[in-house]
């Protein structure tokens, strides 16, 4: 392949040796394959071609520039423990894929530690010190967090980007998040294709974003048909009670939507104590994947987060905000969830 003296490989020469489209090999290497519905195939061939052509990312060669010599240096930082972790463990794909674009974007990473915990969560802060002020940006990532730290490393502007949908009162900040609300409404969409007209729900104790959109979407969802909305259930695993499911039956439920799989285990174990049959009796839809296989039900019928997908669109968000701060682009990002209704998802038993 032959290309100009002096200059670098080029999109367009991804795009040759992988045999695709330059447009599919932008949206590859911006984290944006999943909003073009490219394949996961394809999506390895193009970071694979880019790889091999020793390819560096516009912002990078920006950044060389303007008198930059070292690569960028990102740190990684996550609010609870996550190594060891397995191709089955739930972090495992957002961090191969936040390797995958670091190395399309040139990037160091550096995973931050030393930071003190509170209540089992990791703090940003020791004191007045904010414990990322090594790196010239940061991704953040875990279940849960503090707010006020956000809010902290904002007024420091200190670049970084929230790997799942955040909301801080007071200040914008970035995220690349899955659109929960959206795929949650389009699970009932098939549930009451399928002839489900009453539903259940149960959610976490523990409140943030995640969980309010997929509440949010199927709460919508519901009320766009014209049917019964339930009280929703919020309440953690060991709180959980028989008497929460009988009720359930006995207002009609034929198909229950659970945000955790902490909380499947505990209904499955229920429901079998009272010799109800999944799906025969009730449908279950768990409103994120497993996949560690913790919830001992396969198939399941699971919500699937674009994981490694949102681990490379965080990357190249926090490269474009240290390299082009000002520049107009996208900033808060939902990126498209699919589903499954395979394994446990049947339709309503007719009564007489």
């Amino acid at each position: 392949m032959s290309r100009s003296r002096g200059r670098g490989p080029s999109q367009a020469d991804i795009a040759r040796e992988a045999g695709v489209s330059q447009s599919t090999v932008s949206m590859v290497l911006t984290g944006s394959g999943d909003l073009g519905r490219i394949s996961a195939e394809t999506q390895r061939k193009v970071l694979r071609a880019a790889r091999q052509l020793k390819y560096v990312s516009a912002g990078q060669q920006r950044g060389a520039a303007g008198g930059r010599q070292a690569p960028l240096l990102l740190g990684v930082h996550t609010f609870e423990p996550i190594f060891p972790t397995s191709a089955r463990d739930y972090y495992f794909e957002f961090l191969q894929g936040i390797e995958e674009q670091a190395g399309i974007e040139g990037c160091n990473l550096v995973l931050f530690t030393a930071a003190p915990n509170e209540d089992g969560v990791r703090r940003l802060y020791s004191g007045s010190a904010n414990g990322l002020r090594q790196a010239n940006g940061s991704l953040l990532l875990g279940h849960h967090t503090h707010r006020e730290d956000l809010t902290r490393l904002a007024a420091d502007r200190h670049p970084f980007v929230y790997i799942g949908h955040r909301e801080v009162p007071g200040t914008e900040i970035s995220y690349v998040g899955g659109d929960y609300r959206a795929a949650t409404g389009r699970i009932v969409d098939d549930l009451v294709a399928l002839g489900h007209r009453t539903f259940a729900y149960l959610g976490e104790a523990k409140r943030d974003e995640p969980q309010t959109d997929r509440w949010e979407g199927f709460h919508a969802a519901l009320e766009r048909f014209g049917l019964p909305v339930p009280k929703p259930l919020f309440t953690r695993p060991d709180d959980l009670t028989a008497q929460w499911l009988d009720q359930a039956v006995r207002d009609g439920a034929t198909a229950v939507l659970v945000e955790a799989v902490s909380l499947v285990r505990v209904l499955v174990a229920m429901a079998r104590l009272r010799g109800l049959a999944i799906p025969g009796d009730l449908s279950l839809v768990l409103l994120v994947d497993d996949p560690a296989g913790e919830s001992g039900l396969d198939p399941l019928a699971t919500l699937r987060i674009p994981r490694n997908a949102m681990g490379r669109r965080a990357v190249s968000l926090l490269t474009s905000q240290i390299t082009d701060p000002v520049g107009e682009y996208e900033r808060q990002i939902l990126l498209p969830c699919t589903h499954t209704l395979e394994g446990t998802v049947a339709p309503p038993r007719v009564t007489a």
